[in-house]
């Protein structure tokens, strides 16, 4: 009688939890609402402000970062100076301590919802600022910009 009680509690016990999975969708993979009212947020933002947590990257470099990238001029954001201010995004720069990474965490003020992160390995905050800088063009020109625009002109 033991070896048939056995299975039958392991089944009981494992066929909720497998019922309970489905199957085919990813746990990480963020919901299309949650996409949706990200871009939303991103599309609405009319200011952006940036803070620095460490000494290695300074506001005025990583400003300066964000005018140089191509598409900066058409993603019609003002950068507010004052971090008083209260911008619609915000953008925190940092560097974790005793290594080359650098990150950056850019959130939407009004919901505190983290919209986009990433992070850059490089000796100098200098020499970091232009590919975080990059990267967080591409994903704001990605929910403003039109496509053809957000990819680039490939013209003849």
């Amino acid at each position: 009688m033991n070896r048939l009680m056995i299975p039958a509690i392991f089944a009981l016990t494992l066929c909720p939890l497998l019922a309970a999975q489905e199957p085919g969708k990813a746990a990480d993979a963020p919901q299309p609402s949650a996409v949706a009212e990200r871009d939303q947020a991103i599309k609405s933002a009319r200011t952006i402000c940036i803070k620095s947590e460490t000494a290695f990257i300074t506001v005025s470099t990583f400003d300066r970062a964000l005018m140089r990238q191509k598409n900066w001029d058409r993603l019609g954001l003002n950068i507010v100076a004052n971090p008083d201010c209260h911008a619609d995004l915000q953008i925190d720069v940092d560097r974790l301590i005793f290594t080359h990474i650098h990150t950056y965490v850019l959130t939407d003020t009004s919901t505190k919802f983290v919209l986009a992160s990433g992070r850059v390995t490089a000796f100098d905050g200098i020499v970091a600022s232009g590919p975080m800088a990059g990267q967080i063009v591409k994903i704001l020109s990605a929910a403003r910009l039109p496509v053809q625009a957000a990819e680039g002109d490939h013209g003849l």
